[in-house]
């Protein structure tokens, strides 16, 4: 073999071995950083949330541990007028026209809109 031959083959295997070590590690990153979001368990003792962050809990740590914290996904909410955004608004299904819909916010609400005044 000539020498450009022997340093193509040599360049393609290089390129080529690191790629199942990368994909390793990436999937290891993701696998660690899937439950990040969720906060310990006690702390939405007693909540409401929304249907992510319940379905969250329950692949984080079960029905039974959800169920015995009382933790309600959004279905079950029967307040119209709870507050969010740190007590600047309120969950409600549409804004007045005074308000704007605060989408960082809305998370905390379930299926309702948190409204902030302007």
């Amino acid at each position: 073999m000539n020498r450009k031959a022997i340093l193509c083959v040599l360049y393609a295997t290089l390129l080529i071995i690191p790629a199942p070590i990368l994909g390793r590690v990436v999937a290891k990153k993701k696998e660690e950083k899937r439950y990040a979001a969720v906060y310990p368990i006690a702390a939405y003792a007693g909540m409401t949330v929304s249907l992510p962050v319940f379905l969250a809990l329950v692949a984080a740590y079960g029905a039974w541990t959800v169920a015995r914290y009382h933790i309600r996904s959004r279905s079950r909410s029967s307040s119209h007028n709870s507050p969010c955004a740190n007590n600047r608004g309120w969950c409600r299904p549409n804004c007045f026209r005074k308000e704007y819909h605060d989408w960082y916010h809305s998370d905390t609400c379930g299926s309702y809109k948190c409204c902030r005044y302007r």
